[in-house]
Formats: C-alpha cells, structure tokens, sequence
C-alpha cells in the first residue's frame, strides 16, 4: 500500500482523479452489472465532500490500488 501526505486541494484533486477513473470505467462496462463501479463512486463522491469540509484528515482507498493518504491544512 503507497501513503501520501496531501494538502487538502491537492487529496480533493486526486479524488477527482480517481472519479473519473471509475466513471470511465462504467462507460467502459456498456453491459453487464456496474454495482460494484457506483459503490466506488458514491464512496469518492462522500469523501470529496468530506475532505472539502475538513471533516476527514486521512483515508484509504483500496481499488484499484490501494492507497493511504494523510491531509493536511
């Protein structure tokens, strides 16, 4: 697993990154089940509100690679 210490724009910014992974993704998957892809979705999508807030300081997320990332102010 990788850790990274961020600034909080710059862990909003890779957040963002890792979205449009994702939805890349689910247009990728024209059929079969994306349930899993929408998971990871609505889970980046809170953690960018979060992050924005100040409310989360670190986090991890694990596909599809796992990473650690610390923020700071």
């Amino acid at each position: 697993m990788d850790r990274f210490f961020m600034r909080r724009a710059r862990a909003v910014q890779y957040l963002l990154d890792r979205r449009r992974e994702w939805l890349a993704r689910v247009e990728a998957a024209k059929t079969g089940s994306v349930e899993f892809e929408s998971q990871q979705l609505d889970l980046i999508d809170s953690l960018v509100r979060d992050v924005r807030a100040g409310r989360v300081h670190a986090f991890k997320l694990d596909h599809p690679t796992a990473v650690e990332v610390f923020v700071s102010d």
